[in-house]
């Protein structure tokens, strides 16, 4: 009797293969998982800082000489505290610790000081006998037994030059682009003074100033250079902010309280807005130019804690802290709008107090014989999510909106980094392209699988699945350099294609419909080579009727048509070009996913709806696309991913503008094109740094809720229709 074998045992290499198998795809698939959570991880570390709420707290206090101080300041390199006294002595101190570094005396009675706009360590200096004359500030670095030693000196950037002021007591002194403007005005008299200097240098003498005197129409009570040298603000005792140009001819007007002269006026940097305090308001207004002049309009209010009695503005950045009158700290940045800490205090009245060029430091002289700092925690004040996700009133817009302009040339600027036109241009550029990709992939994936000839099939799917090997950037080139030119100059011709080509083909399709069987059933399989001539022969008739088209239908200009008419802008580089473009490089992905699905419909499914007298279009629509939906709906979700996070297409090919714009013609900017411009050029650590990390954060969430979503629906299409 012969002995059955066991089927049931395996031999010890299998079972150890299987076994090593088991663990090295469990490794796999955990280390997979693994690493997409590293990279949330560090994306999450990297970005977590701008969200962290900023501060103040005091840092020090320590006894100075005892003379009375009209100016305190902080170092450029926020080391050294700088004092200056009435007594005319400039002393330095260790910021820290309080230690004195040096003391000059500049053999001065000093009546005021104040910071020269917007350079940091230069100062004017107002004395007693009616001049303004300048003193700098400057650090040498040695090295003593190997510590580092810091020298503070004295220049005078001006070669001692003085001007004369008659005794003013109001007094602003502006450097920009080489000209040095000072206003001075007696308080309460109704005229000011303007001497500008041009073509200022640092060591030589001042030299003639342009001097006006301007009459005003009220007691002045308060003056303050405008942008760019180019404006003044007067405010009068009436409360009145005139704005006059360097003539002294008024260019606008605003009236803030009638009669109220209560106010407190204070620059941002920039100067393109002020602020305003009156009582326990405190206003930001803006600088606009209309039809009547220059006209002053409230932008934001901020939250403040009491009586604001003083301003002290950052001078590298748009922040600012408010003293109020009960002695209470506030710090506040414009372009959010917020009141990001308060701090109370036992100082009281009007404070010698400076914000350090690093904003990091604020420095104040309570007193005549001691100095006291505090720290300001706030590297990241413009962000939060108004400013990254909402409409932002920046300075010299007329109305709030959304807009990515993260750095210039110019040191008046605002950065701006709201994502929502970034986020814009990304779900703008991914539906573009999948207009154009996915009806021709699912189609062409349809017709390959389910009516293609075998033969033939065996050539076009390796020819469309290779060409997802095309680099990207090699398309972008081709878009960018060779179409966009040619959709410029014949875009007439290239809209009438969508319209001819499928009405051409569809009129062949009735014309092959009414042909005998016996006839067409000879190119069963084989009706793409039949229709490809049609397709190239289409194409190449509309390139030439292409200017019949542009003189019939556009008047002769398509682009000013479209401009004029529809109030469509049209830019080389657009929406149009980024669809067809990016539609090419997707739609290699969609197709081979989808034919697979259609392709792999079990052969008895078919049979048997044929064979229960459903026609091939019959058996398609309700049995093979059914079955088949599950992948199909995977190929469109991936094709989407795809084109979510393309990089050289859309940067090469949209003009990379940050436009929220859906009209096809014009550009836009994704989050991946912006993270590859910009990521190289931003300094580690900053808010652009961190804000482009952020925006690959939303890409990466968004691209994994877009695949968790795929298969969420796609398991439920499984469910559904796997059971056919």
């Amino acid at each position: 009797m012969s002995k059955t074998p066991d089927v049931g045992r395996m031999s010890a290499r299998r079972v150890w293969s299987d076994r090593i198998t088991k663990h090295v795809i469990g490794m796999g698939g955990a280390a997979v998982i693994g690493a997409i959570t590293l990279i949330f991880a560090y994306l999450l570390w990297v970005v977590g800082p701008i969200f962290f709420p900023g501060s103040m707290s005091e840092n020090a206090q320590y006894n100075v000489a005892a003379r009375t101080p009209v100016l305190v300041d902080i170092s450029d390199n926020g080391e050294v505290t700088v004092r200056i006294s009435q007594q005319g002595i400039v002393e330095f101190y260790d910021a820290q610790v309080g230690r004195p570094l040096a003391a000059y005396a500049l053999n001065k009675s000093i009546v005021r000081a104040q910071r020269v706009y917007p350079e940091v360590n230069l100062y004017a200096l107002l004395e007693t006998n009616g001049t303004v004359s300048f003193v700098g500030t400057e650090f040498r670095v040695n090295f003593v037994d190997g510590q580092r030693v810091l020298t503070p000196k004295l220049n005078f950037p001006f070669s001692n030059s003085s001007i004369a002021l008659d005794g003013a007591d109001l007094l602003d002194v502006t450097l920009f682009d080489g000209e040095l403007k000072v206003l001075s005005a007696n308080q309460g008299d109704s005229r000011y003074a303007v001497a500008r200097f041009d073509n200022v240098e640092i060591g030589y003498p001042l030299g003639t100033p342009r001097q006006t005197t301007i009459e005003t129409d009220a007691p002045v009570q308060q003056l303050l250079s405008g942008p760019r040298n180019e404006l003044t603000f007067v405010f009068d005792g009436q409360g009145g902010l005139r704005v006059d140009n360097n003539t002294g001819v008024a260019q606008g007007r605003t009236q803030l309280a009638a009669g109220s002269p209560g106010h407190l006026i204070s620059p941002l940097l920039g100067r393109y807005s002020i602020l305003i305090a009156k009582d326990e308001t405190l206003t930001q207004w803006g600088l606009f130019k209309d039809a009547t002049g220059f006209q002053l309009k409230p932008m934001r209010q901020f939250d403040v804690p009491g009586k604001v009695i003083q301003i002290l503005p950052e001078p590298r950045r748009k922040g600012f802290v408010s003293v109020s009158e009960q002695g209470h700290l506030a710090l506040h940045y414009p372009t959010t709008g917020s009141t990001i800490d308060v701090l109370k205090t036992d100082l009281n009245g009007q404070l010698v107090a400076a914000v350090s060029p690093r904003s990091d430091l604020l420095v104040v002289a309570p007193d005549n014989a001691s100095i006291r700092s505090f720290e300001l925690h706030n590297e990241h004040p413009e962000i939060s999510f108004a400013t990254l996700w909402q409409e932002v009133w920046y300075e010299g817009y007329e109305e709030p909106l959304y807009s990515w302009q993260s750095s210039s040339a110019d040191t008046d600027f605002e950065p701006k980094f709201s994502l929502t036109p970034l986020a814009f241009g990304t779900l703008k550029a991914a539906f573009y392209a999948l207009l154009f990709a996915v009806p021709i992939a699912i189609m062409g994936a349809i017709y390959t699988a389910y009516f293609m000839s075998p033969s033939m099939r065996a050539w076009v799917k390796p020819g469309i699945e290779i060409m997802a090997a095309l680099p990207t950037v090699i398309l972008g080139f081709i878009g960018g350099l060779w179409l966009a030119p040619i959709i410029e100059s014949y875009l007439s011709s290239v809209l009438s294609i969508f319209f001819f080509l499928p009405l051409i083909l569809f009129s062949f399709a009735v014309i092959w419909s009414q042909l005998s069987d016996k006839f067409t059933r000879r190119f069963t399989g084989w009706y793409a080579l039949l229709v490809t001539p049609i397709i190239v022969g289409t194409v190449y008739a509309a390139f030439g009727l292409g200017p019949f088209f542009e003189e019939q239908l556009f008047g002769g200009d398509s682009k000013a048509w479209f401009r004029e008419v529809l109030g469509l802008s049209y830019d080389q580089r657009n929406a149009l070009v980024v669809g067809i473009i990016m539609g090419l490089a997707v739609i290699p992905t969609i197709f081979s996913i989808a034919e697979d699905a259609i392709y792999g419909v079990p052969t008895h499914l078919i049979n048997g709806s044929l064979a229960l007298g459903a026609t091939p279009w019959q058996t398609l629509t309700r049995v093979v696309l059914l079955t088949a939906s599950p992948g199909i709906f995977s190929a469109v979700m991936i094709g989407m991913g795809r084109a979510v996070g393309e990089t050289m297409i859309v940067l090469m090919a949209t003009g990379n503008t940050p436009l929220m714009d859906f009209n096809i013609f014009e550009g836009m900017r994704t989050f991946a094109a912006n993270i590859a411009v910009e990521l190289p050029e931003s300094e580690v650590g900053s808010s652009h740094y961190r804000i482009l990390f952020l925006a690959a954060l939303v890409l990466f969430m968004l691209t994994f809720m877009f695949n968790t979503l795929a298969e969420v629906v796609r398991q439920r299409l499984r469910n559904q229709y796997g059971s056919l």
